[in-house]
């Protein structure tokens, strides 16, 4: 289990910030979520193949939105790992800068792209730590209270449980959704049982745009090494393809 491969690997010190944040993590992997409860364990041959879903019609191919499976067991970071250090994006700003480590952390404990953590907290909170939204939803990941409670934080606002608590979430969505960015972020937004229901990206508009927005931004932070060879890849599909794959994006 989680608790154990984390404490086994000598990360958490008594006392320490990041001791805490270590445990905080154990408890990411026993339960819980940012948007509602867990019905599925992450490694249940329950959860869902993205193969069975469709679109959106708006998907553009030719740029990166699938994650790899991760590589068990997850392992906290040790500070050799952490160098050279990220930096945030520049369309981010300044008020990104104090939660770089926090989502180094996250990233490589979650295995998790960091420009995905950057974009996520762009279009959740605009990096504002202690905002909280109209539905009561908390944070830079804009974590839901019950739900926080649920998984173990003691304290939602704090921008390090948050941040970890929200990574946990993708990345147990992932999982669940074969690494598809676009039905991960939708469940992220709207919940997993409405991709589930609709079999692909619900069609709310609020949930549409979060998505292109955070694809965008998640786009815009990759550097040309990962987004070219994707479009020569976009390029060799032949004439014959389907024409929904080869749907040029309208987001960039």
């Amino acid at each position: 289990m989680l608790h154990t491969i984390v404490l086994q690997d000598g990360a958490c010190q008594d006392g320490s910030r990041w001791g805490r944040a270590v445990l905080l993590a154990a408890a990411l992997g026993l339960s819980g979520c940012a948007r509602e409860a867990l019905s599925v364990p992450l490694s249940s041959p329950a959860a869902a193949s993205a193969g069975a879903y469709l679109g959106p019609a708006w998907r553009a191919p030719h740029l990166p939105a699938r994650l790899q499976p991760p590589v068990a067991p997850y392992r906290w970071p040790d500070d050799a790992q952490l160098w050279p250090r990220i930096a945030a994006p520049e369309w981010a700003g300044a008020a990104a800068a104090p939660f770089a480590q926090t989502v180094q952390k996250a990233a490589l404990f979650y295995q998790l792209p960091p420009e995905l953590l950057w974009a996520v907290i762009k279009v959740e909170s605009n990096f504002r730590d202690q905002a909280v939204s109209r539905a009561g939803a908390i944070g830079l990941m804009q974590l839901m209270p019950r739900t926080a409670k649920g998984i173990g934080l003691r304290n939602a606002r704090d921008p390090e449980q948050n941040i970890l608590g929200g990574a946990y979430y993708l990345r147990h969505l992932a999982n669940r959704f074969a690494g598809d960015l676009y039905f991960t972020l939708a469940a992220y937004n709207a919940g997993p049982v409405a991709v589930q229901r609709y079999r692909g990206v619900p069609p709310y508009p609020e949930t549409e745009n979060y998505v292109r927005q955070v694809l965008t931004y998640y786009w815009r932070s990759l550097p040309p090494t990962v987004i070219e060879p994707t479009k020569a890849a976009e390029r060799e599909v032949p004439p014959s393809a389907p024409r929904g794959e080869r749907t040029q994006s309208p987001i960039l």
